[in-house]
């Protein structure tokens, strides 16, 4: 079975510029993956230039210290993360047993993307204090980064190890394991987990994930209700719900469990998400149009959201969002035609000629290397009444 929440992305079927419809396409089931509650991948805080004096330090090297810490910081705050680094590897020098300096050398490198470069301060940190767990979490985070799994398994097992009933570890393990398609290892971990920590409802929320992404709906929804039980407070675990209900066409139950949702949190991006396409299948195009815009301002990586709301703003004549919202359609999926086209479409209708020509152009080629003579032919009948020579496409 395929999920219409899942596949608000551009496909052959493009509207045009006037269209009073949506173009829908089909992703994969394991796309549900983006929906995993996030384990702890946030990054531990910056030096802490407020610490207490080292006792293995003379004035001299500690006021030198304080004086980098502090430089330091001010290139933090500047964004000068290059400038900050140089200047806490100069401290670790003088204090080299200073734990937090590497750590901190590594969240920086992180904060540039510089993931392979994290890894060895974040180690010397972690052998300087094996029992910080933000450390280690910090380590994991830049392996999955790196998509050394292996390594990334390995360091999250060290933190249950560790501490047993710390939850994010077994949860950035499970993640891993779907990502790796290994369902019965993301779902030993789970079950583990939920034995674990009873009482928590990320825990359910999680195999009730796993189960959504096999398409085991029963089980699914079973888990979420426990997660919903467990706490109620929790928007993430309605929209579960909802998902599970959505999958097994109940959706009068799926839009009680949305709105409840989003009365918990108005912006969940997910749970506005799927009530733009609950409001759609309903036929009432503003209440979709305004779901659409606030998942795409909740989360502007929702990629589903920015194609519906796209395709909105392009047939309301919102060029300059359409463009934006297109643009990061195809940051996540560069070689789908139906983007490209509906880019140019609204990079026509702004002015922006060039840009359109070299966008449908790209359209065009994406269809005939799908053997889509169809849409082939609806572009060159669209270059024509532009007056563009198919060279120029």
């Amino acid at each position: 079975m395929t999920f219409r929440w899942l596949a608000r992305v551009c496909s052959g079927a493009v509207i045009g510029m006037t269209a009073g419809s949506v173009a829908a396409a089909t992703l994969a089931s394991a796309a549900a993956v983006n929906a995993l509650p996030s384990a702890r991948l946030t990054l531990p805080v910056e030096v802490n230039l407020a610490q207490n004096r080292r006792a293995n330090l003379s004035d001299a090297e500690q006021e030198a210290l304080d004086e980098l810490l502090s430089e330091g910081q001010e290139k933090v705050e500047a964004e000068d993360y290059d400038g900050a680094i140089a200047l806490y590897r100069e401290a670790t020098r003088i204090d080299p047993q200073n734990a937090r300096l590497f750590s901190g050398i590594g969240y920086l490198y992180v904060q540039q993307g510089e993931y392979a470069s994290a890894v060895e301060p974040y180690q010397q940190a972690i052998r300087l204090e094996p029992d910080n767990l933000p450390f280690r979490y910090g380590l994991a985070f830049t392996y999955v980064q790196l998509e050394n799994y292996t390594e990334a398994i390995a360091a999250y097992e060290e933190i249950a190890t560790l501490a047993p009933n710390e939850t994010d570890a077994y949860l950035g393990l499970g993640n891993i394991f779907i990502t790796l398609e290994d369902y019965e290892a993301a779902l030993d971990t789970y079950e583990t987990l939920t034995r674990r920590a009873p009482n928590n409802a990320r825990s359910y929320e999680a195999l009730g994930t796993l189960y959504l992404i096999q398409e085991d709906y029963v089980a699914a929804q079973s888990a979420f209700q426990r997660a919903v039980q467990t706490d109620r407070s929790r928007s993430e675990s309605y929209v579960g719900l909802a998902e599970t209900q959505l999958a097994t066409g109940n959706s009068r139950a799926a839009l009680e469990n949305l709105e409840e949702a989003v009365r918990l949190n108005r912006n969940n991006a997910q749970a506005n998400f799927l009530l733009g396409e609950i409001s759609l299948n309903l036929g009432d195009e503003d209440a979709a149009y305004a779901y659409y815009r606030r998942a795409a301002e909740a989360d502007p990586d929702l990629i589903p959201a920015q194609a519906a709301v796209g395709a909105f703003h392009l047939r309301e004549g919102v060029y300059l969002q359409a463009i934006r919202a297109y643009r990061r359609v195809l940051q996540a999926f560069p070689d789908n035609p139906g983007a490209h086209y509906n880019l140019g479409l609204a990079l026509w209708a702004e002015g922006l000629k060039t840009q359109a020509v070299s966008s449908i152009g790209r359209a065009r080629r994406l269809y005939a290397a799908d053997d889509d003579i169809d849409s082939v032919e609806r572009v060159d009948a669209l270059l024509e009444l532009w007056g563009v020579d198919q060279d120029d496409g």
